[in-house]
């Protein structure tokens, strides 16, 4: 093999791992349905409701029957989160790290930084990411997303990172048109 072909293999190859990502939502979008969520051996199931905006992100989480536990408010500038509010039974609390906003009153660990792309089996544009095949790996988190059922959006998406495992399976798809 010559070097010129070496170098345009590697050049197309480079190419193709820096792709742009998808943008923030411009007109918005909302995906609703199960979330389950392992460590070790405790295991947590919640409903929820993701619905996304171009400036804000509002993630509902509800038990299985229904009854709220607790909604986040997503704020951000461009692609990153400037505030992070968690409503709990009426009690609101803000921070900047929703993670960890998020596991201190719920008990849950949730990467919810990356969902407004992961959930669209995208990668979140302000931290650098590869692939290995169609399993995306970025911040630590090998992201899988999957069952796209003949649509542009997938509906199941996996969340592996140490020994954590995020099952999201995405009932029902809503985007609005630009």
């Amino acid at each position: 093999m010559s070097w010129k072909r070496l170098i345009v293999g590697v050049s197309a190859l480079l190419l193709a791992c820096t792709q742009a990502p998808l943008a923030p939502p411009q007109a918005g979008f909302s995906a609703s349905g199960k979330v389950n969520i392992r460590q070790g051996n405790q295991s947590d199931t919640a409903q929820f409701a993701w619905r996304a905006s171009p400036n804000e992100d509002q993630l509902s989480l509800a038990t299985p029957f229904g009854s709220v536990l607790a909604e986040l408010q997503l704020r951000y500038q461009g692609d990153e989160i400037i505030s992070a509010q968690l409503n709990q039974a009426g009690q609101i609390t803000q921070a900047e790290d929703p993670e960890a906003l998020l596991q201190q009153l719920t008990g849950l660990q949730l990467p919810v930084s990356g969902l407004r792309w992961w959930l669209r089996g995208q990668a979140r544009p302000d931290v650098p990411f590869t692939r290995e095949g169609e399993v995306l790996l970025q911040n630590g988190w090998r992201i899988s997303a999957s069952d796209y059922r003949n649509g542009p959006q997938p509906y199941r998406i996996e969340l592996l990172r140490d020994d954590l495992k995020v099952r999201i399976l995405i009932n029902e798809w809503i985007t609005s048109s630009p």
